[in-house]
């Protein structure tokens, strides 16, 4: 009687046997886990044309969206902004700071990033822009306060409830609005900073090539090669690049997700002062020395 042993086994029960205890389950595995665990992305977030009540909230839900869904390891603000309300502009800049808490946030200038658009992005934890991109306008433009006057059929609890303040008072708020802004930028870029913050308070737009001088950004790149930065600092790679904004509003945006475009970008609009302020001489405040 012939002996049964390992050495007689067939050489097809083997393979079986080999394909169904580890060549299987290996496949399935692999099927599963790009599904089970989904592979990390970077979400792009476009700020195009001026910041208002309705700009600032598109940009905070998006924020939001990449700070609650753990696929997305870090956002890459793409700006194309003049600025606008200084309101909203602040609050850009809370929030961004609030984002990077939890994931890296890299802004990147196309054409643009003036005034408020720039205090957001001192928020981010780098900044970068084209050679020719433009960066700054650091500083704070209002109406000044009109004159108060007594209207007889109209009765107030104050003397300036019914105008907000005095023309003197409109001044010292939009200062100190100004060195608000100032501060931002001198926490935001820290050390990096290489120019006089009076310098900066004179609200100059520079180029990108000036800005990198100046410490206002952190180097000169295409948009691709910030992704790569950001992925860089969230310490990912095999990520995939998605766009926030249909992935916050869906079928709401009116895009269908797969179609979606950023919206095309209105160079004359973009230069356009976001206030519309009409051309001519606007009050000025110049600081006295101390006596």
């Amino acid at each position: 009687m012939p002996e049964t042993n390992s050495s007689t086994r067939s050489p097809l029960r083997l393979i079986l046997i080999f394909l169904l205890v580890i060549i299987v389950p290996l496949a399935i595995g692999l099927y599963a886990a790009p599904r089970l665990v989904p592979k990390p992305k970077i979400g792009i977030l476009r700020l195009n044309y001026e910041i208002n009540a309705d700009t600032a909230y598109l940009i905070t839900e998006q924020l939001a969206y990449a700070r609650n869904d753990p696929a997305i390891k870090a956002v890459v603000a793409v700006i194309n902004s003049p600025g606008g309300s200084a309101a909203y502009s602040e609050e850009l800049f809370l929030d961004v700071l609030r984002t990077r808490k939890q994931i890296p946030v890299v802004a990147t200038v196309d054409l643009l990033a003036a005034s408020g658009a720039y205090y957001m992005a001192v928020a981010a934890d780098e900044i970068y822009a084209k050679p020719t991109s433009n960066v700054g306008s650091v500083g704070v433009i209002s109406f000044l306060q009109g004159d108060a006057f007594i209207e007889e059929d109209l009765l107030t609890t104050g003397p300036y409830k019914a105008f907000g303040g005095t023309r003197d008072g409109s001044v010292r708020q939009i200062e100190r609005a100004k060195l608000a802004f100032l501060e931002a930028v001198k926490t935001g870029r820290g050390d990096r900073l290489a120019i006089d913050l009076d310098v900066l308070s004179r609200a100059e737009v520079y180029t990108g090539v000036q800005a990198l001088e100046f410490g206002m950004i952190d180097g000169l790149a295409a948009n691709k090669e910030v992704i790569d930065r950001a992925a860089e600092l969230a310490g990912i790679s095999g990520y995939n690049v998605v766009e926030l904004y249909p992935l916050t509003f869906g079928d709401e945006s009116g895009f269908p997700f797969q179609a979606y475009q950023p919206e095309p970008i209105d160079a004359e609009r973009l230069w356009a002062h976001p206030s519309n302020v009409a051309p001519g001489l606007y009050y000025r405040y110049i600081q006295t020395p101390a006596n």
